[in-house]
């Protein structure tokens, strides 16, 4: 089965359980293999949690839905090391001496 983005964005995510996590919202790539390397799930409720799934915690694609691990609800959206801002060292201060 091939899905282009606008397909992969309408299909439902949910665990193998049956909990309903949302919708895919957008995509980590790994520009070295080419390759999705994690979706970011996006429920239809305001202010609620975002989920980062990893393709290795998808155990499979349908026409309707993407099914993930149950353990995948444990995993909160984290930001990509490569994008995280680094913290400034604050600038020493000087003291003259009489």
């Amino acid at each position: 089965m091939q899905l282009n983005l606008k397909q992969l964005k309408h299909l439902s995510v949910e665990t193998a359980s049956g909990a309903k996590l949302g919708h895919i919202h957008d995509l980590i790539l790994q520009t070295d293999g080419q390759m999705i390397a994690q979706y970011l799930v996006k429920p239809s409720v305001l202010g609620a949690q975002k989920y980062l799934i990893s393709r290795d915690q998808i155990l499979r694609f349908t026409e309707e839905k993407i099914i993930v691990e149950d353990n995948a609800v444990n995993e909160k959206e984290a930001e990509p090391a490569e994008s995280q801002a680094k913290a400034a060292p604050e600038p020493a201060t000087t003291r003259e001496t009489l």
